[in-house]
C-alpha cells in the first residue's frame, strides 16, 4: 500500500513516531527505552483508535507513562526476583567496581534531573572552572552562572533531603 493510499492510523504512526520518541527522551528516557515506550503506546492507540479524541496527545501521555513505569519497576523487580531465587551473593562478595558504577549512575540521574543551564554550570565547577571562566565558556554573565550554581545546589540538596541517603549507605 502506498503512502497516499494508507489508512489514517498508518499516517498517524509515520508522522508521529519520531516526534514521540523525541518527547519521551526529553522526559528522561534513553533512546531504546523511548522507542519501546512509543511502540507500546502506538499499540494502545491502535486498539482504542475509535474512542480517542486526540491520538497524538493520548500517545504522548501513554508513552511517557510507560517509560516512567518501566524505569520504576525495572531494577527493583529484577532485584526482588534475584533475592527470591537466592541468586544474591553475600554483601562481602559484591564487586567493588559494580558499586562504583551504581554510585556513578545514581549521581548521573541526580544531575540529569537538573535543568540544562544548572547542569552545565555544575559540570564546569566539577572540572575546576571558576565562575568567571564558566561565564566566558557558556556565554553568560557571571551573575547568571552564580545563580545557576546556587539553584543547582539547592535543588540537589532538596532532592537528597527528600529521598534521604541511599539505601545501601544507611
Amino acid at each position: 500500500m502506498g503512502w497516499q493510499n494508507s489508512l489514517p492510523q498508518e499516517e498517524f504512526f509515520r508522522s508521529s513516531y519520531r516526534p514521540l520518541v523525541r518527547d519521551v527522551i526529553f522526559a528522561g528516557a534513553h533512546h531504546d527505552e523511548a522507542e519501546d515506550a512509543v511502540s507500546a503506546a502506538m499499540v494502545e492507540v491502535l486498539e482504542r483508535w475509535d474512542t480517542i479524541q486526540n491520538p497524538l496527545a493520548y500517545a504522548r501521555r501513554t508513552a511517557i507513562n510507560h517509560a516512567i513505569r518501566t524505569r520504576q519497576r525495572g531494577t527493583s523487580r529484577i532485584a526482588g526476583r534475584l533475592v527470591e531465587r537466592g541468586n544474591v551473593p553475600p554483601e562481602s562478595d559484591q564487586d567493588p567496581g559494580l558499586l562504583v558504577w551504581e554510585q556513578q549512575e545514581w549521581v548521573t540521574l541526580l544531575l540529569k534531573s537538573l535543568p540544562r543551564a544548572e547542569r552545565q554550570a555544575l559540570a564546569c565547577v566539577v572540572d575546576s572552572f571558576r565562575p568567571q571562566e564558566i561565564a566566558l565558556l557558556l556565554g553568560k554573565t557571571e551573575a547568571a552562572v552564580r545563580q545557576n550554581l546556587h539553584a543547582a545546589r539547592k535543588r540537589l540538596a532538596e532532592r537528597l533531603g527528600r529521598t534521604g541517603t541511599r539505601e545501601e549507605d544507611r
